[in-house]
C-alpha cells in the first residue's frame, strides 16, 4: 500500500539529496527524514575495506531505515504529522547490497547477500508501505563526485568514479522495477539544481496522477553450493544423539 504524505528522494551519492529533502520538507510543511552520516559507526571502515565491512555495514543501514520507516509511518497514519520527505528510502537498501554482491571481488558473498535479502523480507515486505511519490534526481557521475569533492566529507574522498557509474547503473534499474510495481517516480534532471518552486508544483501534479500499484517483486536470491556434511561431524553426532 501507499502511505499518503510520504515523499521519497532517491539518487546516487552526492546528487544533492538532503538539501532538497530539507527544503522541500519546509516548502510542504512536511518533517524532514535525513540519514544520519555521522551516526553511521561503519561508514569510514567501510570505504577504507568494502569486503570487510559490506556486509555488516548494509545489516546496519537496513536495520537503522527500518526502524526509522516505521516510526514515521506509524506517526503519519495516526494523524501526528503531514508527512515526510524522506533522503534515501529502504527500498533503496537493495541497490548497494546487489551492487556490492555483483561486484568482480565479491564484496558481499552470495551467502551473505541470500541472508541479507531473507532479512529484508522478513522486516520490510511484511510492511509493504510505498512511497506516495519517488523523486529521483538523475545526475552524471562525474557531476556527483565533483559535489562530493566541494561538500568536504573525508570518509566520501575515497569513493571513485567508477564505483558511482555501478551505483548509477543499478539505480536506473532499481527505478525502473518501483515503475513496473506502480509506484509514482518523478525524474527530475538533478545536473543543474532546479529551483525549489519548480520541485513542489511538480510534486503536487504527480501526487495527483492515479497509481496502479502491483506489488513488490521479491529479488533473486543467488544460487550458493551446499558443502557436503564430513562423516562423523559435529552436526552427526547431534543429531544422532537426538535422534535416541
Amino acid at each position: 500500500m501507499f502511505a499518503e504524505g510520504y515523499i521519497g528522494i532517491a539518487g546516487i551519492i552526492g546528487v544533492g539529496k538532503s538539501t532538497l529533502t530539507t527544503d522541500l520538507s519546509r516548502a510542504l510543511n512536511f518533517e524532514p527524514v535525513l540519514e544520519e552520516v555521522d551516526g553511521n559507526p561503519y561508514l569510514e571502515k567501510f570505504y577504507g575495506d568494502m569486503k570487510k565491512y559490506g556486509t555488516i555495514m548494509q545489516v546496519w543501514l537496513l536495520n537503522h531505515r527500518f526502524r526509522q520507516h516505521r516510526e514515521f509511518v506509524t506517526r503519519i497514519s495516526l494523524g501526528k504529522i503531514r508527512g515526510v520527505v524522506q533522503d534515501r528510502t529502504i527500498w533503496e537498501d537493495t541497490i548497494f547490497a546487489r551492487m556490492l554482491n555483483a561486484h568482480p571481488d565479491k564484496i558481499i558473498s552470495d551467502m551473505d547477500y541470500n541472508t541479507y535479502l531473507d532479512l529484508f523480507d522478513n522486516m520490510v515486505l511484511r510492511e509493504l508501505v510505498f512511497p506516495q511519490l519517488m523523486i529521483y534526481l538523475d545526475c552524471r557521475p562525474e557531476t556527483a563526485v565533483e559535489r562530493i569533492k566541494m561538500r568536504g566529507r573525508s570518509m566520501e574522498q575515497r569513493i571513485s568514479l567508477d564505483y558511482l557509474r555501478a551505483l548509477k547503473a543499478n539505480y536506473d534499474q532499481f527505478i525502473q522495477e518501483m515503475e513496473q510495481a506502480g509506484v509514482r517516480i518523478l525524474r527530475v534532471d538533478w545536473e543543474t539544481f532546479r529551483p525549489l518552486q519548480d520541485v513542489v508544483r511538480m510534486v503536487h501534479e504527480y501526487s495527483l496522477k492515479p497509481s496502479n500499484f502491483t506489488k513488490w517483486v521479491r529479488p533473486l536470491r543467488r544460487a550458493v553450493p551446499q558443502r557436503p556434511a564430513a562423516a562423523g561431524s559435529a552436526a552427526d553426532k547431534i543429531t544422532s544423539h537426538a535422534a535416541v
